[in-house]
């Protein structure tokens, strides 16, 4: 598998491996590899939301909203 960067990511990635100690390959495959081992952590699709059931709606008046209206 091949990954494509901007230069700019790359020279991001090459200063964090640096400051780890490490080569950019090696930092991106072990975070790679993080993700696969946690699958909580990586989701690829939206979470669900939650569902409101409010029952039959009806227009709301002005009377509804402002206190003002008798």
């Amino acid at each position: 598998m091949e990954v494509q960067f901007t230069p700019e990511q790359e020279a991001q990635l090459a200063q964090l491996a640096t400051k780890a100690g490490t080569n950019a390959e090696h930092l991106v495959k072990d975070a790679a590899l993080r993700l696969l081992e946690d699958e909580t952590a990586f989701h690829l699709t939206a979470p669900e939301l939650p569902v409101l059931h409010l029952g039959a709606m009806t227009p709301l008046h002005r009377r509804d909203i402002y206190d003002d209206v008798p």
